[in-house]
This record gives C-alpha cells, structure tokens and sequence, in this order.
C-alpha cells in the first residue's frame, strides 16, 4: 500500500530530525514523609520508562500564570516529539532533556506531559507538555 510506504518514510524523516535526547521518568510511589525541620517532603520514587531521542518542539507558546501559595508561577506550554514506538508515556510523567546537538539551553530542562496526541498516521509521538518556572 501506498498509504503504509508514505508512513514509514514520514517516520524516518521525523525521526532524522530528533536530534536531542530525553529521559522520560513515571513516579512510583508517594513522597516521603515530611521533615519536621525544613518542613519538606523528599521526591516520590520514579522508574525510567523512556530513554533516547527526541525533539522540543512548539510553534505558538502559549504561558499561564497560576498563583499558589501567595506565588505565581510561569507555565509555558510545548511538544516533545517521540519516536512513534517509545514509551508510552502517561499524563504527569516527567519528560529531561538530558542532551541536545543544536540548543544546549535545553538540557536539563524538564517538562510535565500535560496531554498525549493520539492519530493513526502519526510520524511521531507528540507529547503536550508544560515547563513550569518557579
């Protein structure tokens, strides 16, 4: 079919472009209990479900402000675009931008997936996903 040979080489050039490289990290259990002196709680347990290419990606940021706790915060929304078999990741996963070969900026950035893009043509995976800035 003309349709599946059009995918495949879609996937390919999509995946050519995914030149930066991710972790994307699942929490496994609840935060550690509270330390009386500093009054915080250490990071839930995580499990790595994804480790390998991708792409940051947006074409309109779009940033809200929410306050919380007499603080506003900066959340600017982007895509991270997978390979069409990683994963699959979940809403709330973590998504570390552990290298990139074009925008060393990114690394060390890290995103929640905030929503996941489903289609029966996809050339990639394209996650929704928020950075929130303190």
């Amino acid at each position: 079919m003309l349709a599946l040979a059009a995918i495949r080489q879609g996937r390919r050039w999509a995946e050519s472009l995914m030149v930066d490289q991710c972790e994307i990290r699942r929490t496994t259990g609840e935060p550690g209990p509270l330390d009386p002196e500093t009054g915080e709680r250490p990071p839930a347990p995580t499990t790595v479900v994804y480790s390998g290419k991708c792409k940051v990606q947006t074409y309109e940021p779009h940033e809200s402000k929410p306050e919380s706790g007499n603080h506003v915060y900066t959340v600017q929304r982007y895509y991270v675009h997978l390979p069409v078999d990683a994963g699959p990741a979940v809403i709330d996963d973590q998504v570390q931008i552990t290298q990139s070969a074009v925008a060393p900026h990114l690394v060390g950035r890290i995103y929640r997936v905030a929503g996941l893009h489903h289609k029966s043509m996809a050339t990639a995976q394209r996650l929704l996903v928020d950075e929130v800035v303190a």
